[in-house]
């Protein structure tokens, strides 16, 4: 008899979360022009693995996402849905200009307590990477539940996760409603995504992820 297949667990989990400190280290992000790199994603239009999300009253939580290499944060913004393999994938990087995408690189000034969602974090609460980073978009409304649980939860300015996307990189999604932009340092703000060497960046992952066809160069 074939095993019956394991159905995701919804919150709120038997455990508490584990909180880890998050470091004062960089965090790189591409996002529009429009945005500042330190500012907070208030909008409740967007269909993101944790955002938006609401606390119990329905009003919005603001979302700042971010990676810890700036290869992690291409990938998790203008990789995200390349198929795997690319195959035929174009690349347009005229598309990419007109959407006017920037680079950032802010910091936070301090250590943030962080929900852990690695391995060992989702461990402890029950889940696999199966049920809350390794999903489908179509899984996103169940994993923005635990987002939302999570925050109500914990005093967590965030959560902390191997991306999907890169395992070389760390992703985070903190909360604007526990933190200001006064909390981070700005490094890089934000440099133009299809100019000079964030060009260069950028064209040197599609290479190694195999993206073999570009247009607008």
């Amino acid at each position: 008899m074939a095993k019956r297949r394991r159905s995701a667990p919804r919150p709120p989990s038997k455990t508490s979360p584990k909180l880890v400190p998050s470091g004062a280290g960089a965090v790189w992000r591409v996002h529009s022009a429009s945005y500042r790199p330190t500012q907070f994603n208030s909008s409740d239009t967007g269909d993101a693995r944790f955002s938006p999300i609401r606390r119990p009253d329905g009003t919005t939580i603001p979302v700042l996402y971010g990676a810890s290499t700036l290869a992690g944060a291409m990938m998790e913004t203008v990789f995200h849905d390349v198929p795997t393999p690319p195959g035929g994938y174009i690349l347009d990087i005229e598309s990419l200009r007109e959407q006017n995408l920037v680079v950032s690189r802010i910091r936070t000034k301090r250590r943030l307590p962080t929900v852990d969602l690695s391995t060992k974090g989702l461990k402890r609460l029950g889940l696999q990477r199966t049920d809350l980073i390794d999903t489908p978009v179509t899984a996103y409304p169940r994993t923005r539940e635990w987002a939302e649980w999570l925050h109500s939860a914990t005093a967590a300015k965030g959560l902390v996760w191997t991306s999907r996307q890169d395992e070389g990189a760390r992703a985070v999604a903190l909360f604007g409603d526990r933190l200001s932009e006064s909390a981070f340092r700005v490094e890089v703000d934000r440099e133009l995504l299809c100019e000079d060497e964030r060009l260069d960046a950028l064209l040197e992952l599609a290479e190694h992820i195999g993206i073999e066809r570009l247009f607008g160069l």
